[in-house]
């Protein structure tokens, strides 16, 4: 809770906001093509050390993390959550079951509307200072119009100085966000997340007042995995066309509410994947996150 009003010098931090992360993990792993650095357990290591980070040079910013797991997580990993934050354990079954249940927390936490909430996935590499640049991002001045986050968008050349903020127009499942302004867009966050694909492009757009789906995405749609009976499908290609045309309704925002996304440059976070890993000294931020 807020109990004096914030101060920020030079763009820096004093006191005031907190930052609360929600990260989403899940003990399998998927077919997607990964660097020889990658593992599950690394990205959680570099997470803590940009958790240490911030203890120690913005104490009274928390963090508070709760690691939301879809189902048992292996050993290794579930001992650093129990010595980092607060494991707790859901049967969500799927990506987007997970995100909604990560999306409810602020409002069933009753999290301060004037902190951040940070949510993140499992596969991303983290350098260091990432939550120190994104709370003193979210606590700018020149910021204040923003209330969305993005420690991983556009792949901007890595210069070696420090992360600016800018603004971008997408961001993936790993985005922070003013905790006000996340009660208020839960519901357009739902509806994104059932309109198909590429859900978190689909949450950008409509945030910020665009229109995500052309006339021919309406009514054209990309069939199910395995195929599926012809009603199924009608029954399905009918669903999508709705919550479509609603998504698109619901970018027609009056002006005051279009918010703002801010992105790193370059990213703070990667995604550890192969053909969307950001420009940055990556292998070696993995082998140092290992000492942690």
């Amino acid at each position: 809770m807020i109990t004096s009003p914030l101060r920020v010098t030079g763009g820096r931090y004093d006191r005031g906001v907190r930052i609360h992360v929600v990260y989403r993990s899940h003990g399998g792993e998927n077919s997607k093509a990964r660097p020889d650095w990658y593992s599950k357990l690394v990205g959680l290591q570099s997470f803590c050390r940009a958790v240490e980070t911030l203890a120690s040079q913005r104490p009274a910013a928390g963090p508070e993390v709760v690691f939301l797991n879809d189902g048992p997580i292996p050993r290794d990993r579930a001992q650093l959550m129990a010595a980092w934050g607060d494991p707790v354990t859901i049967s969500a079954g799927s990506n987007r079951r997970s995100y909604l249940t990560g999306l409810s927390l602020a409002r069933r936490r009753g999290w301060d509307v004037h902190d951040l909430v940070l949510l993140a996935e499992d596969d991303y590499l983290w350098r260091p200072e990432t939550l120190v640049s994104l709370l003193d991002a979210a606590c700018d001045p020149r910021s204040a119009r923003a209330d969305y986050f993005a420690p991983y968008a556009e792949p901007v050349p890595d210069d070696g100085r420090p992360a600016r903020w800018g603004p971008v127009e997408s961001t993936t499942s790993t985005f922070a966000v003013r905790v006000g302004a996340l009660l208020q867009d839960e519901r357009l966050l739902q509806l994104c997340a059932y309109s198909g694909g590429d859900f978190d492009y689909a949450s950008c757009l409509t945030l910020q007042g665009r229109r995500r789906f052309s006339l021919r995405e309406l009514v054209s749609h990309h069939a199910e995995d395995g195929g599926s009976s012809p009603l199924r499908a009608l029954a399905r290609g009918a669903y999508l066309t709705g919550m479509r045309s609603a998504v698109n309704l619901r970018s027609l925002r009056r002006p005051s509410r279009r918010r703002v996304l801010l992105g790193a440059q370059p990213a703070l976070a990667t995604h550890m994947e192969e053909g969307w890993i950001s420009p940055g000294p990556w292998e070696r931020i993995a082998r140092d996150a290992a000492d942690v």
